[in-house]
């Protein structure tokens, strides 16, 4: 009878303690870290002002206290097919970890756009795909200078001995390495990575970056880049993770509602 006892007493107690997690593990879920919407000039030559969130764990105060200040930043580029508005659960799960976090309108996406500088407007003229990927080229051969106003404007906000990730989905990839070339990024999240192979190759030159790479096992033009650059990345905390199927970006993240805590949780023990 008293080892009976103390059998539904200890079931009892793990029952209240698994209860307690996964209450806390659902709170967690449901938080919402500090947001505000910033305009980032995108260069000192012109005024084209760049659209970005930023999030952090708590509101800042008037001056970043000590401990807001000792955070390291993340900067979150979306997919083409996308804007930064699709991506936000997952800005809102970095910033949780007490990092910096800044997800941005590529320009000619989202609110980043003005006259001449937007991929719907462009869509809409267009005569043929020709024209389009004529004029969308031109468009995106200024992302990597306004992605680095972007990372400028963000280091702002960290303290200048902590470092700064990159997330990329999609085509934002490449963009993610070019950063990489002119500036120390300290880890990379590569979801469904699109790349050319002089991108690749662009890749491979860089230092061993920590790097958390991301695909989709039926998506094959992804797969094969995922693959290879994880074979070829020394970095002893990068890592991959493979999904069944051919979903991609945005998709993979929704279809996979963990992908997100993972994602930022990487991110806080890359950049510790």
């Amino acid at each position: 009878m008293a080892n009976q006892f103390v059998n539904k007493v200890t079931l009892s107690v793990i029952s209240l303690f698994l209860s307690a997690s996964i209450f806390t593990a659902y709170a967690n879920s449901e938080q919402q870290a500090y947001s505000e919407v910033v305009k980032i000039k995108a260069s000192e030559d012109y005024d084209f002002l760049l659209t970005a969130d930023y999030l952090f764990q708590t509101a800042p105060m008037r001056q970043q206290t000590a401990e807001q200040a000792a955070r390291a930043g993340v900067i979150i580029l979306h997919d083409c097919q996308a804007d930064r508005s699709r991506y936000k659960d997952l800005a809102n799960e970095i910033a949780l970890q007490e990092l910096h976090t800044l997800s941005l309108d590529f320009r000619g996406f989202g609110k980043s756009v003005a006259m001449g500088f937007s991929e719907l407007e462009i869509k809409k003229q267009a005569k043929d795909i020709v024209s389009y990927q004529s004029e969308v080229a031109l468009l995106t051969s200024y992302w990597p200078q306004d992605i680095l106003a972007a990372y400028q404007w963000l280091r702002t906000k960290v303290h200048k001995n902590k470092g700064v990730a990159v997330v990329a989905s999609g085509c934002a990839a490449p963009y993610a390495v070019a950063l990489a070339e002119q500036i120390h990024v300290s880890a990379l999240v590569l979801i469904t990575p699109e790349m050319t192979f002089a991108d690749i190759e662009r890749y491979k030159n860089l230092i061993d970056i920590p790097t958390y790479f991301i695909g989709s096992a039926q998506h094959m033009a992804t797969i094969k880049v995922t693959q290879e650059l994880f074979n070829w990345n020394g970095a002893k905390q990068s890592k991959m993770q493979t999904f069944k199927g051919d979903r991609t970006n945005r998709q993979l993240l929704f279809a996979n509602e963990s992908l997100t805590q993972d994602i930022a949780q990487w991110l806080k023990f890359a950049l510790r």
